[in-house]
């Protein structure tokens, strides 16, 4: 290049020279060749400067790109170097799990830091010693899943063409969430259960102090779990806490519903509490209508249990272990009367049916509803109703009926018919029933927008549209539907039913109480001897629920087929491959509690169309509803059924049986003790050291109602006694105290008098606390205020107050008239 520079320097100069020589010849008188040649020459050479100019001026432009280059070059190369250094860090140290797999699920490589996570070598290991559920996760169709592993949690990520894990761990972010999860808003109502109605024999102190002890026990109980109770009236609270503690008390098969039963034993009351809690993220008025509804169904489903809805999971049901307290009062009665009156004769017209394969309960009641519908003046007035969906005897009874060219044949319609006739303003009456599931007619009632609805049920996870319902009058202690419409016989006395209908109506109760046996009250009797007055015939009765000689030889057959588990349970299956009359479950159940020790019965059998039906019946001590609840059925707590689809007849007895190892256990089982955790009604009370099954123990354990009692648990058991006897003993101590100083005491309350001297009102506990606690400076529990009577006058009273069960204090009231 330095030698092109100097020709060009060369050739600029000899080309001037040249240039000057032309132009003097030009001008001189040298032969115009020679000029010629000059001039060419001289041209020549600025053509060859010029090209080289050109050249060496782009020359030096690439140069410059080249040097860019160069420099651009060797900083990527520092770069990628420190890049490199970063990236191999980061893949081996990066706070990030990276695991490579083969195709046998055998690890091949795993990041360092990873390894460094896990508590055993992974490389060349199987992915299951990771965790078990990582190679179901890598087989399924998802490229993103969350696992745990011992104490972490981690995000995983599956680049399954390549078979690489990445896992992200998440235990924080996932405590958070379970901490803001724990502390969503939850919500109960808790009603005492025919409480006034049980304490009327009671003289004033003694319902003082009854109730003072169960809503002592129900603060108690709730105030341990930290919850904030208010009472709403007089047998209602209102109850707010966060979830953590709704869990919790859901753990402990919220122990208080034994403890209130426990005290009404002992008062010899008919009182239980039901609860309907609830808790989900959204707003208080929201959650106090979901708190509202469970409370609604526990008390469906005949109180004495707690209903749990939490967002996100199904309804729980706790409890239950009581049949539902029968009412001694026809007020209900009257006022469904009443409603029933003011929803039909409004109706353009009325429709009454059953739930599906009718029983004589059901017919029954869809007879006894017509006759209290056309008394009230109600002319367009149907039963829905096909034979083919009666069951053997309601369709035997139907047959009765037309043998006998029966009037209220005259009012019966088929489904066509029916769905020609619904209209807008139509009601349909649904009896014995309250699942859109199970009605006979399912496109009948999908069409109707009225509802009435009468049963004796439980209700279940799944009831009509509340606002289609304009009427319900569900009472579960009802030992049939026939039985509530009887008693609306009484507030309309111009209903017309003839003997033959009586007849029906008392086969329902006969059958639905089997022959007065299970769930039979006082109103059951008189139920049935209404219908007695109006002409029921027991013989006809009788003659109605007779069985065929091949009947009879299936039922004995089915009893030779029975297994008995645990010496107190009899599973019986019926192996025919389709049974045609689903009655023959029922009545082997029930043939089979007749036997000694026999305390529940199962019958299994094939409806058909893969269907399988189990029929369940129980004495005292098994609640046969929440079994059946558990395979998808319900029904009463000696009561109940279900049908599973899509099974054989074998699934459903192993999870039959399955359910029943878990909680009664295998006889001859080996035993193990157990620290109870919390009351187990039949078993003992929390602390109580127990011998059970190994199948119940560890039902127990899994659900944090009793511990393992090893050498370590037994000491810490010791250790908790000796404690609690501390306290307790420092208690009693602190409650002498507050004795001491709160007898001899007295309180002066001005009460309002009129013109003639009359008390306007009368002092309430809640004043005297308050006076007292101004006056003395003593705060008073006034649930635990014994009063001898109502003080609506001036005078002196005698106070007292249940501090403790033996630790009584007394004080004086001085009313002054102001």
């Amino acid at each position: 290049m330095k030698v092109i520079k100097l020709l060009f320097i060369i050739g600029s100069i000899i080309s001037f020279l040249l240039t000057g020589l032309a132009l003097y010849c030009y001008f001189e008188p040298f032969t115009e060749a020679i000029s010629v040649y000059v001039f060419l020459g001289a041209g020549f050479l600025f053509a060859i400067l010029g090209v080289t100019l050109i050249f060496l001026i782009f020359y030096r432009k690439e140069k410059e790109k080249n040097s860019d280059l160069t420099n651009q070059i060797q900083v990527w190369s520092n770069t990628t170097y420190h890049i490199n250094a970063a990236g191999d860090q980061a893949f081996e140290d990066l706070p990030v799990g990276i695991v490579a797999y083969d195709n046998d699920y055998l690890i091949k490589w795993v990041n360092v830091f990873f390894q460094n996570q896990m508590q055993v070598k992974l490389q060349e290991s199987p992915l299951s010693i990771i965790s078990d559920k990582l190679v179901e996760a890598c087989d399924g169709t998802k490229d993103k899943f969350m696992i745990n592993i011992a104490d972490k949690t981690y995000d995983c990520v599956h680049n399954k063409p390549h078979k690489i894990i990445y896992f992200f761990d998440v235990t924080l972010r996932e405590a958070l969430k379970q901490k803001y999860q724990n502390r969503t808003l939850a919500m109960g109502v808790l009603v005492v259960d025919n409480l006034d109605e049980s304490l009327k024999r009671y003289d004033i102190q003694e319902k003082s102090k009854i109730s003072g002890e169960i809503l002592g026990d129900i603060s108690d109980y709730f105030e341990k779990y930290n919850c904030f109770i208010q009472a709403i009236d007089d047998d209602r609270i209102l109850i707010i806490c966060d979830k953590e503690s709704l869990v919790a008390m859901k753990n402990d098969k919220f122990s208080i519903l034994v403890r209130i039963r426990d005290i009404s034993k002992s008062s010899h009351l008919k009182s239980t509490i039901s609860i309907g809690f609830a808790s989900y993220d959204v707003s208080s008025m929201e959650l106090g209508k979901y708190a509202f509804s469970a409370l609604e169904l526990a008390e469906k489903r005949g109180g004495d249990q707690a209903v749990v809805n939490i967002q996100g999971k199904k309804i729980e049901y706790i409890g239950g272990q009581t049949n539902a307290l029968e009412k001694n009062t026809l007020v209900a009665a009257r006022l469904q009367n009443s409603n029933f009156k003011d929803v039909t004769t409004k109706a353009s017209n009325v429709l009454i049916m059953a739930h599906d394969f009718a029983d004589c309960d059901a017919l029954g009641a869809m007879i006894g509803a017509l006759r209290l519908v056309l008394s009230y003046g109600v002319k367009d007035v149907s039963l829905v109703i096909e034979p083919k969906h009666l069951d053997t005897t309601a369709n035997k009874i139907y047959s009765y009926l037309e043998d006998q060219n029966a009037e209220i044949l005259n009012y019966i319609v088929d489904e066509e018919k029916a769905l020609s006739i619904v209209g807008k303003d139509t009601i349909l009456v649904v009896c014995d029933t309250q699942s859109p599931r199970l009605v006979m007619f399912p496109k009948v009632c999908d069409k109707a927008t009225h509802l009435a609805i009468i049963d004796h049920h439980r209700v279940g996870t799944v009831d009509f549209k509340k606002e289609y319902v304009d009427m319900s009058y569900v009472e579960t202690y009802s030992s049939s539907t026939v039985e509530l419409i009887s008693e609306m016989f009484i507030f309309s006395p111009e209903a017309k039913i003839s003997p033959l209908e009586a007849t029906i109506m008392l086969t329902g109760i006969v059958v639905d109480t089997n022959n007065f046996t299970f769930r039979t009250g006082s109103r059951t009797f008189e139920a049935a001897s209404t219908l007695k007055e109006i002409g029921a015939d027991m013989v006809r009765v009788r003659k109605f629920l007779r069985d065929s000689y091949e009947y009879e030889k299936e039922l004995a057959e089915a009893l030779i087929n029975t297994e008995i588990f645990y010496n107190r349970f009899a599973v019986s299956i019926l192996n025919d491959e389709n049974i045609p009359d689903r009655t023959l479950l029922a009545k082997v159940s029930d043939r089979l509690l007749t036997i000694e020790k026999i305390d529940a019965a199962f019958t299994i059998a094939k409806l058909g169309d893969n269907i399988v039906a189990v029929s369940a019946r129980s004495l005292e001590g098994v609640n046969v509803q929440v079994i059946m609840e558990e395979m998808g059925g319900g029904g009463h707590l000696q009561s109940a059924a279900c049908q599973v689809p899509d099974t054989t007849i074998e699934d459903v007895r192993n999870t039959l049986i399955d359910i029943l190892k878990r909680d009664y256990g295998y006889e001859g089982e080996e035993k193990m003790k157990i620290i109870l955790l919390a009351d187990v009604k039949g078993k003992g009370k929390k602390d109580d050291i127990i011998e059970v099954n190994n199948g119940y123990g560890n039902y127990l354990i899994s659900n944090n109602l009793g511990l393992l009692a090893n050498d370590n648990n037994l000491k810490k058991l010791a250790e908790n006694q000796k404690q609690a006897k501390i306290e307790e003993e420092n208690r009693k101590n602190l409650l002498e105290k507050i004795k001491s100083e709160i007898d001899g005491k007295s309180v002066t309350i001005y009460l309002k008098l009129g013109a003639d001297g009359k008390a306007f009102g009368h002092v309430t506990s809640k004043l005297i606390c308050d006076e007292f606690e101004a006056q003395n400076g003593i705060r008073l529990d006034k649930k635990k205020l014994d009063l001898p009577n109502d003080i609506n006058s001036i005078g002196i009273y005698t106070a007292t107050i249940t501090l403790a069960k033996d630790i009584v204090a007394s004080f004086e009231i001085n009313v002054i008239g102001n």
